[in-house]
């Protein structure tokens, strides 16, 4: 059980406002709150191409896998 845990945990260094990029927090934020790359993409105001290079962008980042993972690591972060 303890490699499972370490497989899925969040390996982002610190506040996630000093690893993403403030448009990669926005989407991060909103694909968290339960929003489609679609939804995200008309909410911002971008195309669902461009939330989809910010979300592998933000995986690769905080070193997450699914937006489950995505979830949690927001749910840790102190919000400025």
């Amino acid at each position: 059980m303890a490699e499972v845990r370490a497989a899925t945990a969040v390996t982002a260094p610190g506040p996630l406002a000093s690893v993403l990029t403030p448009q990669q927090l926005r989407v991060a934020r909103h694909v968290a709150e339960g929003l489609t790359n679609r939804e995200v993409a008309a909410v911002l105001a971008l195309s669902h191409r461009t939330v989809d290079h910010h979300l592998r962008n933000v995986f690769a980042a905080l070193g997450v896998r699914s937006r489950v993972q995505l979830v949690h690591a927001l749910a840790l972060d102190p919000r400025p």
